[in-house]
């Protein structure tokens, strides 16, 4: 299990950026076009064998910048089918908000600003080791609870729906478990069923998704988005018509000639 945090320092030239040795892969890439990572969301992946990705976003934290805004912070977790039980109270946290608030005192309480500003200035620090020591004993003390079995498919939900977020964390579990690909993820991005169809057209996996701004009640199943009909190019369409121009010369020429032989 590798985990890595992003957060800013105090001063200006301290932007957000990973402390210490930053993720070899940014695999989440494959869902920022439908997530605002500056925001509160949560992004689990499975890949396939010993490939899980986690991240959550938006945790808030009790440091400001040198402007008085609020710091957040980013953590990504590789790897995390290796601690269960970390990688699901790290999922809780981030489908609760009283949860992410409390994941942010233990991150403020291993890095506080003096800690976070010498390491971005250059200091060497093991972060990783610091950060996973910090995420374990917070994880310690959650409770497991039981959730109902994996929904097949793909299926979109409400974050505050109860039934959803049930299945949402009965759907973790499973990519958590057997190893088999797809992606669960919350969205502040999308808004619509329809957009959560595209998506789900668009990805290569099943997918699981909790719409931060909807009123969905339970689990919607996703079915193929409807596809805008295909373009014609301009050589059929040109051809087309004129087939039409030359069919209405021939029925006048024809209505002409009728004419005539009604004037003999």
């Amino acid at each position: 299990m590798r985990a890595h945090l992003m957060t800013r320092g105090t001063l200006r030239g301290q932007d957000y950026t990973f402390l210490g040795e930053p993720p070899a892969e940014q695999w989440w890439d494959t869902v920022a076009p439908w997530v605002f990572l500056e925001s509160e969301e949560l992004i689990v992946r499975r890949r396939g064998g010993d490939t899980t990705g986690l991240v959550i976003s938006g945790i808030p934290s009790r440091r400001t910048d040198v402007l008085g805004t609020r710091v957040r912070h980013t953590v990504v977790v590789n790897e995390a089918h290796h601690d269960r039980q970390l990688a699901l109270w790290l999922v809780r946290c981030g489908l609760d908000d009283r949860e992410r608030g409390r994941l942010g005192e233990v991150l403020d309480a291993a890095f506080d600003g003096d800690f976070v500003d010498a390491v971005m200035s250059g200091a060497d620090e093991d972060v990783e080791i610091r950060l996973l020591d910090a995420l374990r004993q917070a994880a310690e003390v959650a409770v497991e609870e039981e959730t109902e079995k994996d929904i097949t498919g793909s299926w979109a939900g409400a974050v505050h729906d109860a039934v959803a977020t049930r299945a949402f964390l009965a759907r973790v579990r499973r990519l958590l478990a057997d190893g088999a690909p797809g992606y669960a993820f919350t969205t502040h991005a999308l808004g619509s069923l329809d957009g959560v169809k595209r998506v789900a057209s668009t990805l290569p996996d099943d997918i699981a998704v909790l719409l931060h701004d909807s009123d969905l009640r339970g689990v919607e199943r996703l079915g193929k988005a409807s596809l805008p009909a295909p373009r014609r190019d301009g050589t059929t369409s040109g051809r087309r018509t004129r087939a039409m121009v030359l069919a209405l010369a021939g029925a006048a020429m024809a209505l002409a000639v009728w004419w005539l032989i009604r004037q003999l």
